[in-house]
């Protein structure tokens, strides 16, 4: 691993070597990047184009949805590097990642990567056995913009919750170099370098490459990661952009599943033990490949098209699930589990946008195609249902090694094609009055051969996605708005679309959704509000006559309230608040038992989200405090299973030694709260990171 960092390392400072010698030319290229480097009095970016929302360049107080967007100097202040951190700190949205899904969130009551969608630059991976694993660092990105509420005009099914969209770094003929140096407790490390500049007359680059890793907060916790981001533009004329990305990265992240309750408890004692093998795996590689080509036919008229090709090798082999034995105060260990995916995603996108008059009235339209083809390969080791067990003592254990009974083998192949057509509008019926309408056709078929049994499946698919909406502005700086919207989720990850499964159709959700959006006088800061109803049908169920049998019909919603601000009300002091209150719910459910769940709170939910930042920032120093709180939630649909709501409490102090120095500490969970922001089984909880400091420089030329 050593020798691939410096591998990496050597290959950046190379490229930034290679710019550093290029001869400068006076030629601009055109800005490409999605938004400016953010004013710190308008951190919610309400006057700031919005590229995850809509297509149509529109700034995010003139789009009918809730939209927030995080730019890369709040993330630093936060001391936030990885791409969960970030989110966590988000209105109404909490992280439930863990190992098996990789990197997963909830929002307005809906949870996982089936539900709530990610990408970068606005290009997903299509989810594989509810798995994503990149992004996962916030190294080399310009900012995140999140959409809550159904996305599926934009992003198709699967985003019924809402979509993360990270945005890169854009190259620029201007010179710059930037480095990242920091170390803490539990032996966690980290290093960044980036740097941008001319390739001769008509060109930029820009390089990004970072290293991670640590020792954990949980016994035998190690994890490691690397990346590096590669971004060429080149400008032949001014109508005329063509853009060419490379990325790899390889991570291993912790292998932990958390502890066993003890009589439906967290038992304290427990909370650094990792009861996993001693030859665990997890390990996600992959690279990308992009090609974006921007041609602008006329002042009103533009063309682009974006084509891009996706692979990921993913490894896990571990034993997942504990239970304590409490006759012998030992625990019983199941789930010896080995599985590997091999993902290759290509696609196209191809758009005709354009913002020309219509019927005198000022009007932008975008219309567009979009196609993309998955390859899936998927291993797995308990296809016959052997389950090895084993039984190590609570504490000081032998971890052992991995247990098998059956080999680990492909179990299937899938092949999924989406083919999709869009089309948004934007038209100002008045000066205040703006009408928006996005619709979106797909169409999806998934072939899936098993090679263990006979078991085949060709099913297609149709979802149609539709928003309408309309944003009336009193003043320039105070928007009403309203949105009605129809989005789809899968009953399982498409990808991986199990034979079992095939009889069922798309879950189909509508929300409705009505917003304020205001922008203080004299730059005092942002402000947000919105109320909505999701209602989400066809989700699976038992059938009321004969609970063996699982059928579609279940019923699913959730109504919330969500607050978010930014405010500088005196000179040198900041403040960033979000608060989010859901009420989500099963309206009708039945598990096998026959029992209705109607009425109880989906898995993983919070009622309640809440966060606070409260900085202090003079020229050469600044200091922060924040709060991130998470309210109750279930680890089961009886409502059973507890997890007790938290609060966490960090805190940033950063001292710029010069314009180009700045020496920064963040303290992670200050009163070493013990707490678990996610399940991983009814009776297994994954606890939350404790205590920790970290230090770093970061370095401008």
């Amino acid at each position: 691993m050593v020798r691939n960092n410096r591998l990496i390392t050597a290959a950046v400072l190379a490229a930034i070597s290679k710019l550093a010698m290029a001869e400068e030319i006076a030629l601009e290229l055109k800005e490409v990047s999605v938004q400016s480097t953010t004013d710190q009095n308008s951190a919610l970016n309400l006057k700031q184009p919005n590229s995850t929302a809509s297509r149509l360049g529109l700034n995010a107080i003139d789009i009918p949805a809730s939209i927030e967007t995080l730019d890369v100097e709040t993330i630093r202040m936060r001391g936030d590097s990885s791409i969960r951190e970030a989110i966590s700190r988000t209105t109404g949205i909490s992280d439930i990642s863990n190992l098996g899904a990789g990197v997963s969130f909830s929002a307005r009551g809906f949870t996982g990567n089936d539900s709530v969608g990610q990408a970068e630059d606005g290009i997903r991976l299509l989810t594989a056995a509810g798995t994503l694993t990149y992004p996962s660092d916030t190294w080399g990105y310009q900012g995140i913009e999140i959409l809550r509420g159904p996305a599926s005009v934009l992003f198709g099914d699967g985003t019924v919750g809402g979509i993360v969209n990270s945005i890169r770094k854009a190259p620029s003929r201007d010179r710059s170099l930037e480095v990242l140096v920091g170390a803490g407790s539990r032996g966690e490390y980290r290093a960044g370098i980036g740097g941008t500049g001319p390739v001769g007359e008509i060109g930029a680059f820009r390089a990004d490459a970072s290293v991670t890793g640590g020792n954990g907060y949980v016994d035998r916790g190690e994890h490691q990661s690397e990346k590096i981001m590669t971004n060429l533009l080149l400008t032949p004329t001014e109508n005329l952009q063509i853009n060419f990305t490379f990325d790899h990265s390889n991570e291993s992240p912790s292998r932990y599943t958390g502890i066993p309750l003890r009589n439906g408890r967290i038992d304290s004692s427990l909370s650094t033990e990792n009861y996993n093998i001693r030859d665990d795996e997890q390990n996600f590689m992959e690279d990308r490949l992009r090609a974006k080509v921007e041609w602008q036919l006329s002042d009103a008229l533009k063309l682009s098209n974006v084509s891009y090709w996706f692979n990921a090798n993913r490894h896990w082999r571990n034993v997942e699930y504990f239970a304590i034995d409490n006759a012998t105060n030992t625990i019983d260990r199941s789930g010896y589990t080995e599985i590997k995916h091999k993902q290759k995603q290509i696609g196209d996108r191809l758009e005709l946008a354009s913002i020309a008059e219509a019927f005198g009235h000022k009007n932008r339209w975008v219309v567009g195609y979009e196609v993309a083809r998955v390859d899936f390969r998927y291993f797995d080791n308990f296809y016959n249902g052997n389950d090895p067990t084993s039984n190590v003592s609570i504490k000081n254990f032998d971890p052992g090694y991995f247990l098998t009974i059956d080999p680990t083998a492909a179990d299937f192949v899938s092949k999924t094609i989406q083919q999709s057509l869009f089309v948004e509008d934007a038209f100002d019926m008045t000066n205040q009055l703006k009408l928006s309408a996005g619709l979106r056709q797909d169409w999806i078929n998934v072939d899936h051969e098993s090679r263990l049994t006979t078991a085949s499946l060709d099913k297609d698919y149709s979802p149609f996605a539709y928003r309408f909406g309309a944003v009336f502005q009193t003043t320039p700086s105070t928007a009403f708005y309203g949105q009605f919207s129809q989005g789809s989720d899968p009953v399982s990850s498409i990808v991986t679309l199990r034979p079992r499964n095939g009889a069922f159709k798309l879950t189909s959700a509508q929300q409705t959704e009505l917003g304020i959006k205001h922008v203080l006088a004299e730059a005092k800061g942002e402000l947000t509000f919105a109320v909505y109803h999701i209602k989400k049908d066809d989700i699976i169920t038992r059938d009321p006559n004969n609970p063996t049998l699982r059928v579609q019909g279940g019923k699913q919603s959730s109504r919330g309230v969500e607050l978010a601000a930014t405010l500088f009300p005196v000179s040198h002091w900041r403040t960033d608040l979000n608060m989010a209150l859901v009420d989500a719910r099963y309206d009708e459910l039945r598990e096998s038992s026959g029992v209705s769940r109607a009425g109880n709170t989906p898995t993983d939910v919070p009622k309640k989200v809440a966060n606070a930042w409260l900085y202090y920032q003079q020229t050469s120093w600044e200091a922060g405090v924040g709060a991130r709180m998470v309210g109750k939630r279930y680890a089961d649909n009886a409502n059973t299973s507890v997890m007790p709501g938290y609060t966490v409490y960090d805190a940033n102090v950063a001292w710029r030694a010069n314009p180009k120095t700045t020496l920064r500490a963040s303290l992670r969970n200050l009163t070493d709260k013990l707490y678990a922001p996610v399940s991983y089984d009814v009776e297994q909880f994954i606890l939350g990171e404790s205590r920790r400091v970290e230090f770093s420089a970061e370095l401008s030329f």
